[in-house]
């Protein structure tokens, strides 16, 4: 086919792959259980209005937004897990849109080839899918980068238009989409993550050096960049203080992310411009290698092209967030985090889908995307094959099916009270339900927070014996422990001190050995065993999901 009459078909092409997007990221979206950061989602959004806006910023380390969203989503349409996950599906779609778009002004119009390889990669990568399926506002985060890009192109393109006055681009129905794109982009992007930052710091050195080198410090046009900012700014002015504040927590108590090794940040990278699944091999990296070339071979076709400031802009807008991550990473405090750095892949697609961009070299850019593309799709069919998320619904059915009333279940840390409260909202709860040191959210001075924010607080051995102390009364008790050693005072020692007083049995689903079971059977205040009876070294049986 001609590239003048895909040129007049394209939006029928665009359509037949939104269609495919859809069906990927609609299969299979209700199937896995909730994990818990998602159950974190439900649990927010179940609250009110006052707990979201007010409490909710102080207790957490992310904006309020997307939870105050999903409450108004949760109560028009239910809070079941296929449910709750559509919002994060239609923002990936948005920003599927937007890739398209930024593509098509990247590519030019008589070269459709480019924005449709671009739109094909986007809707078939495993990173896109698999966020696109959790209650979380990754892919939103992604949809308002796909915003900023896509503004900062239009004007990038077309100079002009930044130099003249807003209100007459308006009144000329010109440029308001890329004015509006921009402006909300940018607020979207601190509305939806804090390290939002980092990618309006990309927008702010695009657009700082446009301005000094190409349009030669023109005044009207700063004056609309400024305008511009101060749009966002004022959308995003009633989450300031509690950006500070989160801030400040974080600081003060400690994040749970931790620098990575050598390794773990070429996994990352793999992740960001390439495939993982979920910790990269030889292939994964291999394929990495090619996308990464495809990427740079797009790079240089759109710069051959005449479009320059095209080319250093998608560039940047690729590559500065992950490199800015990590120099806070390694200097400052932990932030790289693989689901932090997926808003990169928008513009990573357009420089990937600009592979097609040669003429010279045609088919063999068509080989290499078409490999490209098969080895996406083959990834993301691998992902519906594995239990990719928490098994918790599996958790709570199976505590619930063999706990007796009488037998204190307690839960560490305490975030996992919030798994419970959900898979037993609908039935008759007669478990003894016990996070410690005390129910979620646990907002007190006297507690310490090692994570950051101010919900999930350290157990102390102290505060473990006392639980302990008051469990050995009951014929058994049960302990559900998700990466505990973060919440206690000394690791381990609540699984080994319960282990030592009673005769124990552990639990655990071989795809998840961050989550255990145990089952203690004659709790005693005095010491049964030398050395615990149950533990990943000693006894434990698996369950099947």
């Amino acid at each position: 086919m001609s590239d003048r009459l895909l040129g007049r078909s394209h939006w029928i092409w665009f359509s037949g792959i939104l269609v495919a997007a859809l069906v990927l990221r609609l299969f299979q979206i209700g199937t896995e259980p909730l994990w818990i950061d998602e159950l974190r989602t439900w649990w927010f959004a179940d609250k009110s209005w006052d707990t979201i806006w007010r409490e909710y910023p102080t207790l957490e380390v992310h904006p309020p937004l997307y939870f105050a969203l999903m409450k108004i989503w949760t109560d028009l349409f239910g809070d079941s897990e296929a449910t709750m996950r559509l919002p994060a599906m239609f923002f990936d779609l948005g920003a599927l849109f937007f890739v398209y778009l930024t593509a098509r002004e990247v590519a030019e119009k008589e070269k459709p080839w480019a924005a449709l390889a671009a739109a094909a990669l986007f809707a078939a990568a495993t990173q896109q899918v698999a966020y696109s399926q959790e209650v979380r506002f990754y892919a939103a985060f992604t949809f308002a980068y796909s915003l900023v890009v896509f503004g900062t192109v239009w004007f990038l393109k077309r100079p002009q238009d930044i130099e003249r006055p807003v209100w007459t681009s308006f009144a000329q129905r010109r440029a308001i989409g890329a004015y509006v794109s921009l402006a909300v982009g940018a607020a979207l992007l601190m509305w939806f993550h804090n390290l939002g930052v980092l990618y309006n710091l990309a927008l702010a050195v695009v657009l700082v050096l446009w301005w000094a080198v190409r349009l030669r410090f023109s005044t009207p046009a700063l004056i609309n960049l400024l305008i511009v900012g101060a749009v966002a700014i004022l959308f995003y002015t009633p989450n300031l203080s509690n950006f500070i504040t989160q801030m400040t927590n974080t600081n003060s108590g400690g994040y749970w992310i931790e620098a990575p090794s050598a390794e773990r940040l070429l996994e990352l990278f793999s992740f960001t411009y390439g495939f993982e699944r979920p910790y990269s091999n030889k292939l994964d990296f291999g394929l990495t290698a090619l996308m990464v070339s495809a990427g740079g071979l797009g790079l240089w076709f759109i710069w051959q092209s005449g479009n320059r400031w095209l080319a250093a802009a998608v560039a940047i807008f690729t590559a500065f967030p992950f490199l800015a991550a990590t120099l806070i990473t390694y200097s400052l405090q932990p932030v790289l985090l693989d689901r932090t750095l997926l808003p990169m892949f928008a513009p990573w697609s357009v420089l990937v889908g600009a592979v097609l961009l040669s003429r010279i070299r045609w088919r063999a850019g068509v080989v290499l995307f078409g490999v490209l593309l098969t080895a996406s799709l083959l990834y993301t069919f691998d992902y519906y094959s594995r239990d990719t998320k928490e098994p918790w619904r599996q958790v709570v059915r199976y505590v619930e099916a063999n706990a007796k009333p009488d037998e204190p279940v307690f839960l560490v840390n305490n975030i996992v009270q919030i798994a419970f409260d959900y898979y037993l909202r609908d039935g008759t709860n007669e478990l003894d339900i016990r996070p410690l040191p005390e129910a979620f959210p646990a907002n007190a001075d006297a507690y310490e927070y090692p994570i950051g924010g101010r919900s999930e607080p350290m157990l102390t051995d102290a505060m473990a014996l006392e639980a302990w102390k008051s469990a050995t009364a009951a014929p058994s008790a049960w302990l559900v422990a998700r990466g505990s050693f973060r919440f206690e005072e000394t690791p381990d020692f609540v699984e080994n001190w319960f282990a030592t007083h009673s005769d124990c049995k552990m639990y655990a689903y071989p795809d998840h050995l961050n989550i255990a079971i145990y089952k203690y059977d004659e709790p005693s205040a005095e010491t049964k065993h030398d050395v615990p009876q149950c533990g990943f070294d000693k006894d434990v049986k698996f369950l099947t999901r």
